[in-house]
């Protein structure tokens, strides 16, 4: 199974687009708030894949589509857990460490987040249970460098990560 992660956009879909383009071969779709509008749009037209999406701190609690909006959910896929979330309800401009309580708390292969528009790929392994910390960054707000997004590929029950940048 493989997967796109995006968050941060607010409100800029070409990057999500052109992405999407050349992911063909991509199963799901992750998107963790903050342009979810325009997530939700581009979902209603692309049926080839599963979308998973949560809302951030700068999306409205209601939908102009009517679809349901989170602010976090645990998917399970392909025998792993998967905690995605914008990552504002747990601080995470300001440390980690309510967000990989969040991971304990809900057992967690891996947490998927946002908000920090930083990308960030982390191995907790010091806990009864390893996980990842990811954030895919922002295409279209990075806070330095280049826009990023993610790639999640999962085998057997085994999670690779990777960051991808703008296009």
């Amino acid at each position: 199974m493989k997967g796109i992660i995006f968050s941060d956009t607010h409100g800029k879909s070409d990057g999500m687009l052109r992405v999407l383009d050349i992911s063909r071969d991509a199963d799901a779709v992750f998107f963790l708030g903050d342009g979810l509008n325009e997530a939700e749009e581009i979902a209603c037209s692309d049926r080839g894949r599963t979308w998973f999406a949560v809302r951030g701190n700068c999306d409205s609690q209601y939908s102009p589509l009517g679809m349901d909006r989170r602010d976090e959910e645990l998917v399970s896929l392909c025998g792993v857990k998967i905690l995605i979330c914008h990552g504002h309800l747990y601080n995470v401009k300001y440390g980690l460490g309510q967000l990989i309580s969040a991971a304990r708390r809900t057992s967690a292969d891996a947490v998927l987040f946002g908000h920090t528009h930083e990308p960030l790929c982390e191995y907790i392994s010091d806990y009864e249970k390893p996980f990842w910390l990811f954030n895919p960054g922002s295409l279209s707000r990075p806070a330095s460098g280049r826009g990023s997004f993610g790639v999640i590929c999962i085998e057997q029950g085994k999670i690779l990560l990777s960051h991808g940048v703008a296009i």
